[in-house]
């Protein structure tokens, strides 16, 4: 009898642990839409190590590597997300073309949903009507970046590498015109050159193949010139890097989404492990290193945080925060926190200005400094 009235105590103990237990698990879930990692590993690879994290609390779905043209899978995945009751958030990144048409619907049928999107493809204006946070790397403030560390380096001329589908993009169109701006005060030849849309008939092999033998034909034509080269494209910019790398006078001031990640592992041949994405200080010394070996260190840069993984952790860490406690959808101060804990650096963040000078409250764009590979050298 005794025995029976332990095992009888000791179940109910373990009972109750249970209970509690499951009464301390979420009751939510956070949906996450990337890219593949042929259009944005590093977003994908964020993703990834959220759900590990987060088992059960994160779901994630990529949007098609041929999005211009299906349009309609990526709308069908977000609203998919908004049929499941228990997801109360949905962040975005990149939020490419169809981002807006859907969070718009989803608005209509299930408001409750914090909806963010990171990296917008859609016009400033249309995709923060529909999102609650917009998320932007600051592409204006980049261009100056851009020029300076060229003129740094002592470049004569700027190649801007990029297509008629971007061009009509109105955050790289400003970013494009600073760009000339500055190019033309420091006495730099801003030199634009059209390249294949990646999402054309040519795919992203067609676009890497043109960067590849295009930057030795550029070389040729401004011989003699320090060239730096820049891309509005994600998928191009390893193909930016392995050219550049390989020509003593050309240089790379900045991918178009700033990260030790966005190209380099590929062009550089590093390759990245799990624990380099919790570890970015060890990576930038293994690509000062591997920079180095290659005369390159002092023609490349990028910034020392990887600004569109941080869009997804730090969109997280906000969208927990909003389920778990509550208050504004919109809180540029926690906003901030997430993003500068997620990054282990301080973000500088500024809401969007229109071309007509019209601030866009909730469109969020986001700033961190380049890096000197030098400094890294061990």
């Amino acid at each position: 009898m005794k025995k029976l009235l332990v095992l009888l105590l000791a179940f109910s103990l373990l009972l109750g642990l249970a209970v509690q237990v499951a009464a301390e698990a979420p009751k939510y879930k956070i949906a996450i839409l990337t890219g593949t990692t042929s259009q944005g590993e590093e977003e994908y690879r964020a993703a990834e190590k959220l759900v590990a994290e987060n088992p059960g609390v994160v779901v994630t779905d990529t949007y098609p590597d041929n999005f211009a043209s299906e349009v309609e899978t990526t709308i069908g995945k977000l609203l998919q997300f908004a049929e499941d009751p228990e997801v109360k958030a949905i962040i975005m990144v990149q939020a490419v073309q169809g981002a807006t048409t859907a969070f718009t619907k989803i608005r209509e049928i299930r408001p409750d949903i914090l909806l963010l999107a990171g990296v917008a493809a859609e016009d400033p204006a249309d995709i923060a009507g529909a999102a609650d946070v917009v998320m932007g790397v600051d592409e204006i403030n980049g261009g100056y970046q851009i020029v300076e560390t060229a003129k740094e380096w002592g470049a004569e001329v700027l190649i801007h590498y990029s297509f008629a589908r971007h061009l009509g993009y109105e955050t790289i169109v400003a970013r494009l015109n600073i760009m000339k701006e500055e190019a033309e005060l420091a006495g730099i030849d801003l030199v634009m050159r059209d390249a294949p849309d990646p999402t054309g008939d040519a795919g992203m092999t067609g676009a890497q193949t043109f960067i590849l033998s295009d930057v030795p034909k550029v070389m040729e034509e401004f011989a003699g010139k320090k060239v730096a080269f820049f891309t509005t494209n994600c998928g191009m910019q390893e193909a930016l890097q392995a050219a550049v790398l390989k020509e003593a006078n050309a240089y790379y001031p900045l991918p178009c989404c700033p990260s030790p990640f966005h190209g380099f592992p590929a062009s550089l041949g590093l390759g990245v492990a799990a624990e380099d994405y919790g570890n970015i200080e060890s990576y930038l010394g293994k690509m000062a290193a591997k920079l180095d070996e290659l005369g390159a260190v002092d023609r490349v840069s990028t910034w020392a945080v990887p600004v569109n993984m941080s869009m997804i952790l730090g969109g997280f860490e906000y969208a927990k925060d909003y389920i778990e406690n509550g208050g504004e959808k919109i809180n540029k101060d926690k906003l901030v926190a997430a993003l500068s804990k997620a990054a282990g650096a301080d973000a500088t963040v500024s809401s969007y200005v229109d071309a007509n000078g019209n601030e866009v409250s909730n469109y969020f764009m986001i700033l961190f400094d380049n890096v000197n590979f030098r400094d890294y050298l061990k």
